[in-house]
């Protein structure tokens, strides 16, 4: 038996499980990555029809608000946004979001 360094099948085997291991840390981290990418995508999809109604009544608020009126642009377009979070959420129906929605649109 030798001392000091370790025999030939001893290094590759200690080769064998680092290269296993970071082969199998870098699939994991990859694998992270795409599920975080996808939950982004999901959650873009999920999220345009609410932008579009949003832009929507952004459109309407600037044809149909009078000028003077108490309430600012911006701050119509914060409520909008506001409002299509909460039925995002689940927190407003379509009925409710389209009633809140012409309430600020009236303002």
């Amino acid at each position: 038996m030798r001392g000091g360094r370790p025999g030939l099948i001893g290094t590759v085997a200690r080769t064998a499980v680092v290269a296993g291991t970071a082969t199998a840390t870098s699939h994991a981290v990859n694998k992270r990555i795409q599920q975080k990418e996808m939950q982004k995508a999901t959650q873009a999809q999920q999220a345009a029809p609410y932008e579009e109604q949003v832009q929507a009544a952004s459109y309407e608020e600037q044809v149909q608000a009078p000028a003077g009126t108490g309430i600012t642009q911006e701050e119509k377009m914060a409520q909008l946004r506001e409002l299509a979070e909460l039925k995002q959420m689940g927190a407003l129906t379509e009925e409710e979001f389209q009633q809140e929605k012409q309430k600020i649109l009236a303002q």
